[in-house]
């Protein structure tokens, strides 16, 4: 009988360690691998995303190299898009570089604000004006009106040219027909328009 009885405690010894060793597996162990696995998880997304971030601040350090030639390009895209009409100040810069190569511009007439459909919050001033001079100053004046000296943004929607074959070639004229942008604060409707 005793040894029957040592069999039994070792038996029961045996069968306690096991299930000791089961729970302390289940309730200990196995969550401790779980976590494990999950924060090496987050730490190749940390990796991945710091990667990621490393680039995106090389990307911003070059252009924090040319932060002073984008600023620059952005207010001149501001300033040939201003927020007011501009008018009176756009037919005088008209007038004056006419003058400035020998064209005399003249019959202006201004147009009423037209919204851009496709682009919010621009408008569209139509202006049509006369400018007289020979053909190489019209042609001057035309590549000012279009070309990079331009500070406004502008579209020359159509030209007519008049000539006077038998006269002299101080006697040529164009009647132009521009488009002048402007792009009020959001909310404020149409720019007033002004000729003075």
């Amino acid at each position: 009988m005793g040894s029957h009885a040592n069999r039994l405690w070792l038996l029961a010894g045996v069968l306690i360690t096991a299930l000791l060793v089961a729970v302390t597996y289940f309730l200990m162990v196995a969550p401790t691998f779980a976590e494990a696995d999950e924060l090496a998880e987050q730490t190749r997304t940390a990796r991945t995303q710091a990667i990621g971030l490393r680039e995106r601040l090389v990307d911003l350090q070059d252009k924090k190299k040319n932060e002073k030639k984008l600023t620059a390009t952005r207010d001149a895209y501001r300033d040939a898009l201003p927020s007011g009409s501009g008018v009176p100040a756009f037919l005088r810069q008209l007038q004056a570089d006419g003058s400035a190569v020998g064209v005399n511009v003249s019959g202006i007439t201004v147009g009423t604000p037209e919204p851009i459909e496709s682009v919010g919050g621009v408008w569209s001033i139509q202006i049509q004006l006369v400018a007289d001079g020979t053909a190489a100053e019209l042609n001057k004046f035309l590549q000012q009106l279009q070309g990079s000296a331009q500070k406004r943004a502008v579209l020359i929607e159509a030209t007519t040219l008049e000539a006077d074959a038998s006269s002299t070639t101080k006697d040529q004229r164009i009647n132009l027909t521009v488009r002048a942008f402007v792009a009020p604060p959001l909310g404020s409707g149409a720019p007033a328009v002004t000729t003075d």
